[in-house]
């Protein structure tokens, strides 16, 4: 059944004054069954979401089963199904891949149980639960641009983490990796394009680099810092990222992670509804969009932060599901919190009060921009460019200019269909650049129509700045690369395929050499900028 909250916006009890129940943002519906059995104090656990053909869709989790629920309509919920996997379990946790779900628990011996949503809003199917590779885990991350899932916390995998590949099928997962890590057992885990963020509880946050799964290479590590407690979880968004740890009255961290081998705290930030009173509050899960952090916060709900400037990071809204809290003791109120459906309403789940859907009252811009670049290669140039974070459904217009002023379209090519809070990375070949200089700029367009762009980047194709050479273009690892840089200062980056920075350092224009020893075979580029004109010329070659 379903229960209607009322707001109120001051609550007394026992005394003590607490807060308002929200700020900045809407209760738009609230989805809680009564006949839930109760484990442990706890009913509802965590939340993910789903968008397919127009439609919204939550996947919530209880002590005994996984609940599929239509939110298109908040004012009309519908339950569409559950499944229980054999178990009554504190910990749930759910991913999306495709046309495919995945549950874990980390109580019981359920496994890996997996869904197929391609016939929603009808009905969900359970097309697999293996417990082949695990029988319980605390968490699960999908790093989508590899089509790889990884599985925290494992009973099968005490000290490290275990990988499966979903590309060949996504309904019967293989396994690529089971392997231990130097931070040894992982709570959660965030990877984008290969890096994976682990959170090892008292251990801290270590970085890996998981190109090859079976040899996992540590890029840098956060151990000792102010407020250090149990390194719960993180998310990362461009340079930064926030990491929550669960311990009482310590703050979410900003971190600088642009070098992995010296990460930076930059800010430390926190929600506390009862202070003065009490302080001690526990933050959960974070989650980036753009620039906002989205958290779950034990006994304080929602909580959003704006993050756009990381040394000073603020709140500007939240929306407590938890309002009969009378101190910070213990574990209570909001789980989990899923901010990126299409249509930018944001799923909540609280432990005992089930499943919330918020609206925040302001804007936020549905595209986030990383870096744009642009290389002479043979005449042409490549445009390329990243997106932080898309709310899905945008296309992208390629503009280009002789002034800086006047621009005319190229072309266009889509967007992210789903919503992403990954690093997506786009190209476009300009096949006949004009002489002289080359503006260009990526115009982000909406369905609605409305607009925003990117960032200037310019290339020269007549400063005599092309003659980037390296040789042998073709190597063995270990082998030493030689490289000739035209005149001027230079920002030296060597990059995977994929985009993924392995290393960056300023040199001099005119003969270098560089060492390729524990490079893995692959096709590998460096870009070279131009620290003074910013002239952009890049250079490929392979390892075999």
């Amino acid at each position: 059944m379903k229960k209607c909250v009322v707001i109120l916006l001051l609550f007394v009890l026992k005394g003590i004054a607490i807060a308002q129940v929200s700020q900045n943002m809407t209760l738009l519906a609230n989805w809680d069954d009564n006949t839930l059995p109760v484990h442990s104090g706890l009913v509802y656990n965590d939340i993910w979401g789903y968008a397919a053909d127009g439609r919204e869709y939550a996947i919530l989790g209880s002590a005994q089963k996984v609940h599929f629920l239509d939110v298109t309509n908040p004012a009309s919920l519908v339950h569409i199904t559950a499944f229980a996997g054999g178990a009554s379990s504190i910990w749930r946790d759910m991913k999306t891949y495709g046309q495919y779900a995945y549950s874990v628990a980390d109580q019981g011996t359920e496994g890996l149980m997996i869904f197929d949503l391609s016939n929603l809003p009808a009905s969900v199917t359970k097309v697999s639960q293996i417990t082949t590779f695990f029988v319980r885990a605390h968490n699960i991350f999908i790093d989508t641009q590899t089509g790889r899932l990884y599985i925290a916390g494992a009973n099968s995998a005490p000290n490290g983490i275990i990988v499966l590949d979903l590309n060949s099928d996504p309904a019967n997962p293989t396994l690529l990796a089971n392997v231990s890590l130097p931070g040894g057992y992982v709570h959660d885990v965030y990877v984008e394009n290969n890096q994976a963020y682990c959170s090892h509880g008292g251990n801290g946050l270590h970085v890996y680099n998981m190109t090859n799964p079976t040899l996992p290479m540590e890029l840098g590590a956060i151990t000792d810092y102010p407020e250090i407690g149990y390194n719960h979880s993180s998310w990362r968004s461009g340079n930064y990222l926030v990491f929550a740890d669960e311990t009482h009255g310590r703050g979410l961290k900003c971190v600088d992670v642009s070098d992995l081998s010296d990460m930076v705290i930059t800010d430390i930030f926190r929600s506390t509804l009862l202070a003065p009173t009490y302080t001690n509050s526990i933050a959960h899960n974070p989650f980036i969009l753009g620039n906002y952090c989205y958290v779950s916060y034990y006994h304080e709900g929602v909580q959003v932060f704006d993050i756009s400037n990381p040394d000073d990071v603020v709140r500007v809204a939240y929306y407590d599901t938890y309002t009969s809290h009378t101190g910070y003791s213990g574990y209570d109120g909001c789980w989990g919190v899923y901010p990126f459906l299409p249509s930018g309403r944001i799923l909540g789940a609280d432990i005992l009060n089930g499943l919330f859907i918020l609206q925040l009252s302001f804007p936020v811009l549905p595209v986030e921009w990383g870096a744009i670049q642009a290389h002479e290669a043979q005449g042409k140039i490549k445009i390329s460019w990243s997106t932080l974070t898309e709310t899905g459904l945008c296309a992208f217009d390629i503009e280009r200019s002789p002034d800086g002023r006047s621009f005319a379209s190229l072309g266009q090519i889509p967007g992210s269909v789903m919503p992403s809070s990954q690093k997506l990375d786009y190209v476009f070949w300009d096949s006949q650049p004009i002489a002289g200089t080359n503006y260009y700029r990526i115009r982000q367009v909406d369905p609605d129509g409305s607009a925003n762009w990117s960032e200037l980047v310019s290339i020269n194709l007549q400063a005599g700045e092309t003659a980037f050479k390296l040789y042998p273009s073709l190597l063995s690892a270990g082998q030493m690369l030689h490289l000739q840089l035209p005149t001027g200062e230079w920002q030296l980056s060597l990059m995977q395929s994929n985009g993924l920075l392995i290393n960056r350092c300023d040199l001099p224009g005119g003969s270098a050499t560089w060492p390729t020893q524990g490079l893995l075979p692959g096709i590998y580029y460096f870009s070279a900028i131009n620290l003074h004109t910013r002239t952009q010329l890049a250079e490929r070659f392979v390892v075999r």
